[in-house]
């Protein structure tokens, strides 16, 4: 047997090293341990590998990283204990509905057929988006199916429940409505507006908007109070957050309503205040135009994204904006350039990547090339577009991660005295589970606190002065800095500050 050769057992343990650490990057130090205790246990016998287990366990247990996942853990148990607005009940939700049939809505449609086992309208003003939404939706069951989560039989059941639609027909029944139509102010107004008097007087309206005030998209609807937002992350049925936006003067049972209805569908629902972005987009928009900076001072996307996969992102900025794609990406990215345009800066080209069909992975060309799902290399001709060229040589990755991820704690800081989120344990879960910030990591501002702010803010000084002013420490992150630390000021794990 291959344990019992020295050469087969040295290959066994190196081979699994290898893709141990291909996976894990070297940030998840249990699993080497893991192979490490075996190894001995094989090698010099039972109460050695017994010796080594013990001694493995404990110093893992004091390790960073442990207490960062445990901290992770206990923000996710804090959030099955919170509740929405104070002073309203939510309603009971028996009939549900989507406007818009593209990806983000046959998505929204499949979940809550599957979690639920509500009946869903799904309404769109094209058949053949009618048709790409329900095999989006197929899509997603077949691969349960492939995976043995549900049967034949199950996803006949669960499709029976979408009832594609050309008009409004079934709407006079729906408790819960969710919008997830074209991303333009005037027609959600406009729609919003026609569907309220399509919908009985107690139904909940919500809209699935990334970036645009949710409090001005109700502005035409007879019972604006009642407009929600409800904003989901692509893709649907694998992120975890939801966003529940609430504008002011919302009904709080409404709230609530989509609050609770979110649980239902197994998402984490984090409250936030109705400002542009709200919380999750607005802080990644500080990461992904510092990203594009860096773009345009010659570095590559490969070494972009590869510093932040390295700092322990899923995905870099680069080859999250694909996965976005471009044109949505830059729709966002000119909302909150508007609405931050004190320290937020739009590189010339950004509208060309859409303007010239490269939408990212929707389409297989982006700012890398795709074959069906699956990233390849970067497209040369994607500097060419954008009137770029790639000269910097061995970059510091380290620094580049700084460049990225200190203008969002800087944000954060701003996040949190405005009240958009509710506490710092709430801003850290919505990270990690809307934006796959590194869980090892404990979330934004845990790593923030580690890193210490008054030595995070002497590194924003530096590149204040080295890059350009848009790194100046806001007055909110030196008061937070002053109060001890964003969990000292803002918050602990569940707790409200």
């Amino acid at each position: 047997m291959t344990e019992k050769n020295p050469l087969g057992r040295h290959l066994v343990f190196d081979q699994a090293r290898k893709k141990t650490l291909a996976s894990t990057r070297g940030q998840y130090p249990a699993p080497l341990r893991a192979i490490e205790v075996v190894r001995v246990g094989i090698e010099d016998g039972m109460a050695a590998g017994f010796e080594a287990e013990a001694r493995a366990v404990g110093e893992l247990a004091v390790s960073t990283t442990a207490k960062n996942l445990l901290h992770v853990f206990h923000l996710t148990e804090a959030a099955k204990r919170e509740s929405g607005l104070p002073g309203g009940t939510a309603r009971p939700v028996t009939h549900t509905a989507v406007l818009g049939a593209g990806t983000m809505g046959g998505g929204i449609a499949q979940l809550i057929a599957g979690e639920t086992d509500l009946p869903v309208r799904l309404k769109d003003v094209r058949y053949e988006a009618l048709a790409a939404g329900m095999e989006h939706a197929a899509g997603i069951f077949a691969k349960l199916r492939e995976r043995r989560q549900i049967d034949a039989a199950g996803v006949r059941r669960k499709m029976a429940l979408l009832g594609p639609t050309l008009d409004w027909s079934g709407f006079a029944r729906a408790d819960l409505v969710i919008e997830a139509i074209v991303e333009k102010l005037s027609v959600k107004q406009d729609v919003f507006a026609e569907l309220a008097g399509q919908v009985p007087e107690g139904a909940v309206l919500a809209s699935n908007t990334s970036s645009l005030s949710v409090a001005r998209i109700g502005e035409k609807t007879p019972h604006p109070e009642r407009v929600v937002g409800m904003h989901f992350f692509n893709p649907v049925d694998k992120m975890p957050l939801v966003e529940v936006v609430a504008p002011a003067g919302a009904d709080p049972s409404a709230v609530n309503t989509v609050f609770e209805f979110t649980r239902r569908l197994g998402k984490t629902p984090i409250l936030v205040r109705d400002t542009p972005g709200f919380l999750v987009n607005r802080l990644l928009m500080f990461y992904s135009l510092e990203a594009f900076a860096l773009l345009a001072e010659g570095h590559r996307i490969e070494d972009i994204d590869r510093a932040m996969n390295e700092w322990g992102m899923p995905l870099g900025p680069m080859a999250l904006t694909d996965e976005v794609g471009t044109d949505v990406a830059a729709k966002v990215a000119h909302i909150l350039g508007e609405a931050f345009s004190d320290r937020l800066t739009l590189p010339a080209w950004l509208d060309r990547m859409p303007e010239n069909g490269r939408l990212g992975t929707k389409n297989g060309r982006g700012f890398y090339l795709y074959e069906g799902r699956e990233r390849k290399a970067p497209d040369p001709e994607a500097y060419t577009l954008l009137g770029l060229a790639p000269h910097v040589q061995e970059p510091d990755l380290g620094a580049l991660a700084d460049r990225m991820v200190l203008p969002m704690v800087n944000e954060a800081a701003r996040c949190l005295e405005e009240e958009v989120v509710r506490s710092a344990g709430d801003l850290d879960l919505a990270l990690l589970f809307g934006a796959g910030f590194p869980p090892f990591r404990g979330g934004l501002c845990r790593w923030a606190d580690q890193q210490a702010l008054p030595h995070l803010i002497a590194a924003l000084e530096r590149l204040e002065t080295a890059v350009a002013g848009r790194f100046h420490p806001s007055d909110a992150l030196r008061r937070t800095a002053e109060a001890g630390g964003f969990y000292a000021r803002f918050g602990r794990a569940g707790e409200r500050p």
